[in-house]
């Protein structure tokens, strides 16, 4: 699997961040909440939210970049095809680049494990 993230690896419509919000499993950590559920794609699909109370422009785009990498760079530790959606939260803007992949890690482990045991 290449590291790429494709268009068709982002959530875009309305419709489908709909889907997910109500038909989704979440995960609160430190830096974020985590919206998943289970895609009928082959293939995992990312979003990421920032609101204003993350911080200016500059920060917000710099959470959602991170927040891309870290998805871009571990798909595959993602068992099965998930639609997830990463909801920051202000203390992801002032995070450093190891805490906030620690916790992603540490979450995307925490889904596995609740997938493979329910």
């Amino acid at each position: 699997m290449n590291e790429r993230l494709t268009p068709l690896e982002r959530i875009r419509r309305k419709s489908d961040f709909a889907a997910i919000y109500r038909d989704g499993s979440r995960l609160r950590g430190r830096y974020f909440t985590l919206v998943f559920r289970v895609s009928g794609l082959d293939h995992p699909r990312l979003a990421v939210v920032a609101s204003r109370k993350v911080g200016s422009a500059v920060v917000r785009n710099r959470v959602k970049r991170r927040f891309r990498e870290l998805f871009r760079r571990n798909k595959a530790l993602l068992g099965e095809p998930l639609d997830l959606i990463v909801v920051s939260r202000p203390e992801a803007g002032t995070a450093a680049w190891a805490d906030l992949r620690d916790s992603y890690l540490s979450s995307l482990t925490t889904i596995l494990r609740k997938r493979i045991s329910s």
